[in-house]
């Protein structure tokens, strides 16, 4: 999810440790049986079998995502967890697929992956009960870093990422790297069991990714209120987090700025109500020639862009916002369009 893409090495005794001292906190016994909507190819997934494995519960699978699918697995398989992330929910709950099925087993939904909107956690506890859903933050270097309990309320699940995961530390620090009041905001470091002992062979991440004394740096902005429960505010390496998958705009950048049609561009996060964010290219123009979206798709499909990666909404621009030394101010590219 950087320019540089990074091996992240995590061993049996990572993982299963988290989930074993994170399984009672969910309230999950070898009576329930757990569903991801994540694949099993994200660390979120997999944290699926490893809450199953720490209790003796039974791993429910969904062959492929859709809607429907989901909705009906859930019905068949009697599932009473469902990790989810916050598109998955949006799509089930914008088809009304969850009156159309029986999901009274479910118990408890906890939903990662992305920013969960707080009305979304609300509908879907709607649906499911008050105290049945929480948010989880997580990152693929340490599994399930922090969550909400059950019982916690859903001001605390709507608002927050709850509190961190047992034999896991969090703070919150400012530039000069001291930890912050509660309420305010700063960079997220982590520190404990489940994380990752390093970037594979790669010492100057390893460098910048963590602190003289075992703290890792995340890279999220977040703040930490007086209980403890984290809530997430943004992140300070400008990533795209499209549903939950997180990409680094700036190879794509690269290739829209080498189109002869235009003289500079930028790709920034937009919100979005179902995946949490989509990208929105910010143009300016080369000269008299315009561009237009479908352009810029069969542009990137041509270079063998992955089509996760193009951005979805287009919006051609007179100048570029840019500090003195000709960098991009991203932070104001939203408010120079309606």
């Amino acid at each position: 999810t950087t320019d540089a893409p990074k091996g992240v090495p995590l061993s049996h005794q990572n993982m299963l440790a988290n989930g074993a001292a994170a399984a009672p906190e969910h309230g999950i016994g070898p009576h329930d049986v757990i569903l991801s909507a994540a694949p099993l190819s994200h660390l979120f997934g997999l944290y699926c079998p490893h809450l199953a494995l720490a209790v003796g519960a039974t791993q429910l699978l969904l062959p492929a995502f859709s809607p429907p699918a989901l909705a009906a697995t859930i019905e068949a398989g009697r599932a009473s967890v469902l990790l989810t992330a916050p598109a998955h929910v949006s799509a089930c709950l914008d088809t009304g697929l969850f009156e159309q099925h029986d999901v009274s087993s479910l118990r408890l939904a906890i939903m990662s992956g992305t920013t969960c909107p707080p009305d979304l956690v609300r509908a879907l506890a709607a649906k499911l009960g008050q105290q049945a859903v929480s948010q989880l933050w997580g990152m693929t270097e340490l599994q399930a870093g922090a969550f909400s309990r059950p019982g916690d309320g859903l001001d605390v699940a709507a608002s927050s990422a709850g509190r961190a995961c047992p034999g896991n530390e969090i703070r919150v620090v400012g530039e000069d790297g001291g930890e912050l009041a509660p309420g305010r905001v700063g960079e997220l470091e982590v520190r404990g069991a489940s994380i990752f002992p390093g970037y594979l062979d790669n010492d100057g991440a390893n460098a910048e990714a963590f602190t003289a004394d075992g703290w890792f740096r995340s890279g999220d902005l977040a703040s930490i209120d007086a209980a403890g429960n984290l809530s997430l505010s943004g992140r300070s390496k400008v990533l795209i987090d499209r549903g939950g998958v997180k990409f680094n705009p700036l190879d794509i950048e690269r290739l829209l700025d080498a189109h002869p049609a235009i003289a500079q561009s930028a790709i920034a996060p937009v919100p979005d109500q179902r995946l949490g964010e989509r990208a929105c290219a910010y143009v300016v123009l080369a000269g008299a020639d315009s561009i237009t979206l479908d352009d810029i798709a069969a542009y990137l499909k041509a270079e063998n862009v992955a089509k996760t990666k193009w951005p979805e909404r287009l919006e051609i621009i007179a100048e570029m916002p840019l500090t003195p030394t000709r960098k991009i101010i991203k932070g104001k590219l939203r408010a120079l369009v309606s």
